[in-house]
């Protein structure tokens, strides 16, 4: 009967992880389409619909990513000591509810609060999840679960801005506040599909690291910090590039939208491939390395786009320019992945996650600013200066690695997670 039962047991343990890799790629899918919807037209909702000058959204919005900043290391602290799977419940409901309070925005300060409060959300729930997923899979599997959630999650997100577009079609106010209420529904709904997890156990209390821990890791400071600068590839294509198409290349302006599309099909083809590369703390840095490469590459192709003398031209080089970038964003992924995981300190991976999540919140909070600068005030040396910072980034990467490594409470020092909190899982 003892075997017997056993079996049961082991069986029904083997059902339940089948059962978690469907539920949280759902719950990204989900969130995706919510997301792609409204970040499609958001910008055309808060000037055209709430008449809020650009400006002003500007602002409001740029702020609100400081609160992002603020938020993640104590969200990511509060999920060691409560659970992940609970932690993050709570902040995909505060995201719908943020995200319906959009609804009656109507001003500077209305948005300002409402953005502080989404942007917290936001952010920490990034740094949160990689955390749950990390807990709830095996060493092995961690990465290839992160890497086909954020390939389901670009699928989604073509599909939701796709629906954008039949939104921006309308231009009905009606219409606008629909697709906020349907936004704020996707939440509820993944919501529900977290809620469906697994339970993780808190940290327990004997082993709990001090709330200010990861700030003292001077090494993983630093390593999260620089490698976060090679973010900036995101407001480079969705800032950087649609500005200098249209300022400083003969290309025409629907190339911006062909590079947003080439990008996002590359991620849902490859992402998992390349995360593959970085499954040791070695591969981890040479991932960085190659990441900070072909991104210095692009900014340097996407200069030269500017002595294009057609429009054909120009567009054949921003795509070629578009290739390079690809490289670089899915090895950043990959490897930000595998630095991150490799160097938590066990029984902290909230807290860690939450600085991971936090420094790559502020650079991706200041880089519109910064590629916008650049690019627009000093045209092609403006877009060396840009690839010359994300190479420079990757220099001190190895040393600070080296550092990390030799700190016998990093997880990269044990094969498995401990015995009670796996059987927990």
């Amino acid at each position: 009967m003892t075997a017997g039962s056993g079996g049961t047991k082991e069986e029904r343990a083997r059902m339940k992880k089948r059962a978690t890799v469907p539920l949280l790629l759902g719950g990204q899918a989900v969130n995706g389409f919510g997301d792609g919807l409204w970040f499609s037209i958001w910008a055309i909702y808060f000037t055209r619909i709430q008449h809020i000058p650009a400006e002003s959204m500007g602002l409001a919005i740029g702020i609100g990513g400081v609160a992002g900043f603020l938020a993640a290391i104590p969200v990511g602290t509060a999920a060691d000591r409560r659970g992940p799977r609970e932690v993050l419940f709570l902040i995909v409901l505060l995201r719908g509810a943020a995200s319906a309070a959009y609804i009656f925005v109507d001003g500077f300060w209305s948005l300002l609060l409402v953005s502080c409060c989404y942007s917290a959300v936001q952010s920490s729930g990034v740094g949160v999840r990689v955390s749950l997923v990390y807990q709830l899979m095996d060493k092995d599997n961690s990465l290839r679960v992160l890497a086909q959630g954020r390939v389901v999650q670009h699928i989604a997100y073509a599909a939701g801005a796709g629906a954008a577009m039949l939104v921006l079609a309308d231009g009905g106010r009606s219409v606008f506040v629909a697709s906020i209420l349907v936004n704020a529904v996707t939440f509820a709904v993944a919501a529900v599909l977290t809620l469906a997890l697994p339970h993780v156990p808190a940290t327990p209390v004997e082993r709990r690291q001090k709330g200010t821990a990861v700030l003292r890791d001077l090494p993983y400071v630093g390593l999260m910090s620089t490698t976060a600068l090679l973010s900036l590839c995101w407001p480079l294509l969705s800032s950087g590039l649609p500005l200098w198409i249209a300022e400083g290349t003969e290309a025409p302006l629907w190339t911006a939208g062909l590079a947003v599309a080439v990008s996002s099909l590359a991620i849902a083809l490859f992402q998992v491939r390349v995360t593959r590369q970085a499954v040791d703390i070695p591969r981890s840095v040479r991932s960085n390395r190659i990441s900070a490469l072909a991104l210095a590459c692009c900014c340097l192709v996407f200069a030269a786009a500017a002595w294009a003398g057609s429009p054909l031209l120009a567009t054949l080089v921003i795509v070629l320019g578009m290739g390079a970038h690809v490289v670089g964003e899915l090895f950043y992924v990959s490897s930000r992945w595998g630095l991150s995981l490799g160097f938590m300190v066990k029984e902290a991976e909230g807290q860690y996650q939450g600085l991971t999540a936090s420094t790559e919140s502020g650079a991706t909070a200041l880089g519109p600013a910064l590629v916008t600068a650049l690019v627009s005030g000093a045209r092609e040396a403006g877009w060396l200066v840009l690839g010359a910072l994300l190479l420079l980034s990757t220099v001190p990467v190895g040393a600070l690695s080296r550092r990390a490594e030799r700190d016998p409470r990093r997880v990269t020092w044990t094969d498995e997670r401990t015995t009670e909190r796996k059987a927990a899982c």
